[in-house]
């Protein structure tokens, strides 16, 4: 459990009340002075990612207007209570808060939008997950006014009574009116005037005139010169209105006591709403906080590593420019100080432990998001301290019993900060003192922060393994601190060049150079020269580094235009066999037409044509290459230029002859592909002719019109079509002008595609579906020109 005490040396409730600046309540007020260290990774990690979306949500133009707004959170704890009354002046609280949240409901569906600003808010709400309250708002609104009056539309009864009460007090006015313009009346008035006294309407007399006009006395000036009488003309009409002012009471009673009632009713969920808005309002606290210092979400981590970019204390951004903090510490848990006087070694100390106190409470920092802030259970805190004259104590004193203190509890999970280790005392012993601590505090593994101006405190951090050293940088040539923190270099105090800059006696820091030695300095010399080499070196390696990450982007450069010259390759690839095979079925359609033409001319020149346009159309098959299987005599394979399946016969001089469906083909090897088993029971399948039925019909029909034949039942259509168009060629060329396409019926759909294609065909006279002793409709008979 991290102490407050820690927290307030840190100047962590001074943050707090900048926050506070800016909320619309004490209630939440209170709820920001509430706000302290988490114990759980989870809670702290959770209210970061809270922060972090209800920034973006206004960062995005998201709005939640949240007026000031009253504490009610003891009226609520009363109206819990059955049987609570409230007077107009609590009720009118009630109304300010209750407006406040109507105004604010149509926002919060908005919120759901974000992960962890819902769940927190489901939390809150629990079961009901809208807010507002918007009839016993109408019934506040037409019963109290903000100044705490209750209204005349509170109800029609006690509408109608004020106006009962209203005449009355007309007409006694009227009354005493004429009374005192009464001429036997105004010789004994001290002033000419009506008035009330004790809620009764009196007229002023003079103190020896009283008995001269009937009535009663209600009340006597302070110069006791002047009695206040009620004329007894007026008694009967101040009856009445007295009568009234009790009905006027009974009612307001009544009417405070209903509505007192409607809110014991709604009191559990008034109290949460009332929450939500008490939260909704903080966060806004926390977000204009952010905006005007410039904080961000730090990352949080498990691990006891740190890392702060361009980090500032808020205090000190309230006054001045401030030099921002960067520093990372990953694998070292104690960090050694040194520098200069003045130099910002306590700034730096109280900012880290600052913002790491600030960030496990799930609050935003002055600092870049990517730093890192670990998550510490708890936070140690030894700062200069003066001697306690009520305990008697010096400050070497008190800087022992803290440190005790620490090494006793500190662990693996603490943030730990010292000022000044081991000062206060003899340097000697002082040094060997925390010497000790350093290296105590480095075997429990806390996270260790410590100021120094002891040199053997210096050296021994400078020369340990596991602790790091670091300084704030000092310019030399004007003796004035840089408040920058320099990790892995070594500097001295400065104490004695910046005496003499502010001039000191030239005598006594000639002396005080005596006194002090050659060593430090030759340690300091040499420590600057291994720095300025480290430097040099780091140098080297950033260029290194600069130049890996240009190769890096050079070489995924390349990869990334290589993959997509192999796209585009493809992609022309493809369409280019696309516009080849539209120019083959143009080129198609166009030789049919010749063949009509050219059926008187050479036969022999046809067929060269023929064999030119084959050769042409193997050009415009564009295939990968494959590796050529092995065949055999039996095989099925596919023609690939024709797209025609056959079983091989013979194999001669690297050509096949091979029996399709309708002729015997010769062809090379190289332009034949083995089918597959499910193919080749396909292919044996088209090779079995017609059924029994359909084969005596055709037998009929072969013997009465001698035609040629060709049998591509159960084909698919782009199987088919190159074998009708080779069929109508060879129509075209034999002696016979008739065939018979036998293509079966099933779902018609081979059937309608033959059709359709010969329908237009240049060398094709006319077609039908064949006699029922023909085969009907799964037979087409054609008749070329």
């Amino acid at each position: 459990m991290i102490e407050k005490k820690a927290l307030q040396e840190l100047d962590f409730y001074k943050i707090l009340g900048l926050i506070e600046e800016f909320a619309g309540s004490e209630a939440t007020k209170k709820a920001i002075q509430q706000i302290f260290p988490f114990d759980e990774f989870t809670s702290a990690e959770n209210s970061l990612k809270e922060f972090e979306e209800i920034k973006r949500y206004f960062d995005t133009g998201g709005q939640l207007q949240i007026s000031s707004f009253p504490d009610i959170a003891n009226l609520i704890e009363k109206a819990k209570k059955e049987g609570a009354f409230f007077e107009p002046s609590e009720l009118t609280q009630f109304l300010k808060v209750l407006r406040v949240l109507d105004k604010i409901s149509s926002y919060i569906d908005e919120f759901f939008n974000f992960p962890f600003l819902s769940q927190k808010i489901k939390n809150i709400l629990k079961t009901n997950l809208s807010i507002g309250q918007p009839y016993i708002l109408e019934r506040l609104e037409n019963t109290v006014d903000e100044e705490g009056n209750i209204l005349d539309t509170a109800s029609s009864t006690l509408k109608y009574i004020r106006k009962q009460i209203k005449l009355t007090e007309e007409k006694i006015k009227q009354k005493l009116e004429e009374i005192i313009n009464r001429s036997n009346v105004l010789v004994f008035l001290q002033d000419r005037f009506i008035t009330k006294r004790n809620n009764r309407w009196v007229i002023p007399v003079r103190m020896d005139s009283k008995g001269q006009i009937p009535g009663v006395v209600h009340d006597v000036s302070r110069s006791g010169e002047t009695a206040f009488i009620e004329p007894a003309e007026i008694t009967a009409f101040s009856k009445k209105l007295e009568e009234l002012l009790i009905e006027q009471r009974l009612e307001e009673i009544k009417i405070l006591k209903e509505l007192s009632f409607e809110i014991h009713q709604i009191s559990e969920t008034l109290h949460r709403e009332f929450n939500l808005l008490v939260y909704l309002d903080k966060m806004l606290s926390i977000y204009k906080f952010s905006q005007k210092f410039n904080a961000e979400a730090p990352q949080l981590t498990r691990e006891i590593n740190i890392s702060l970019i361009n980090a500032k204390h808020p205090l000190l951004l309230l006054s001045k420019q401030v030099v921002p903090l960067n520093l990372e510490l990953k694998n070292k848990k104690v960090l050694v100080i040194t520098g200069p006087n003045a130099g910002g070694k306590t700034v730096t100390i109280k900012t880290i432990g600052l913002l790491t106190a600030m960030a496990i409470s799930g609050l935003p920092i002055p600092a870049s998001p990517s730093s890192i802030i670990p998550f510490v259970k708890n936070i140690y805190v030894d700062l200069y301290h003066e001697g306690s004259i009520e305990e008697h104590l010096s400050s070497f004193a008190l800087h022992i019993i803290t440190l005790k203190k620490i090494i006793e509890q500190a662990d693996s999970e603490s943030l730990i900060l010292l000022d000044e280790i081991g000062t206060n005392t003899d340097p000697e012993e002082g040094s060997a003192l925390a010497c000790a601590i350093l290296e105590e505090l480095k075997n429990r593994e806390a996270l260790t922060f410590a100021t120094t101006h002891l040199s053997k405190v210096k050296i021994f951090a400078a020369t340990q393994q596991n602790i790091e050293i670091a300084s704030m940088l000092f310019d030399e040539k004007t003796m004035t601190p840089l408040y920058k923190l320099s990790i892995g270099s070594l500097t001295p105090s400065y104490a004695l060049e910046v005496a003499q800059k502010y001039g000191f006696p030239e005598n006594l820091i000639r002396r005080a150079y005596e006194l002090k030695g050659t060593q430090d300095r030759e340690i300091y010399e040499l420590i600057k020269e291994l720095e300025k080499n480290k430097q040099e070196y780091e140098t080297k390696l950033a260029e290194i580094e600069k130049i890996k990450n240009i190769m890096d982007s050079e070489k995924n450069r390349l990869e990334k235009e290589l993959v997509f010259a192999s796209e585009n390759k493809k992609k022309i690839i493809e369409q280019a066999k696309i516009e080849a095979q539209s120019m083959l079925t143009k080129l198609k359609k166009e030789i049919n037409f010749l063949y009509e033409e050219a059926k008187k001319a050479d036969r022999k020149k046809l067929r060269e044509i023929s064999q030119k346009i084959s050769d042409i159309s193997k050009k415009f098959i564009s295939e990968e290459p494959k590796k050529q299987e092995e065949l055999n005599p039996g095989d099925i394979v596919k023609i690939r230029n024709l797209n025609l399946s056959g079983k091989i016969l013979i194999i001669e001089d690297g050509r096949a002859k091979i029996q399709t469906d309708t002729a015997q083909i010769e062809a090379e090897l190289r332009e034949l592909e083995k089918v597959s088993f499910h193919e080749e029971q396909e292919s044996n399948k088209r090779l079995d002719i017609f059924s029994v039925t359909n084969k005596k019909a055709i037998e009929n029909y072969k013997e009465e019109y001698p035609s040629k034949k060709l049998e591509i039942r159960g084909m698919r259509v782009d199987e088919a079509l190159p074998l009708v168009e080779r069929f109508l060629n060879e129509l075209s060329f034999s002696e016979s002008n008739r065939g018979i396409i036998l293509h079966g019926i099933g779902k018609g759909i081979l059937r309608d595609a033959i059709r359709d294609y010969i329908k237009d065909h240049p060398a094709v006279k006319s077609f039908r579906k064949g006699n029922p002793d023909e085969g009907g409709d799964a037979v087409t008979v054609i008749e070329m020109k």
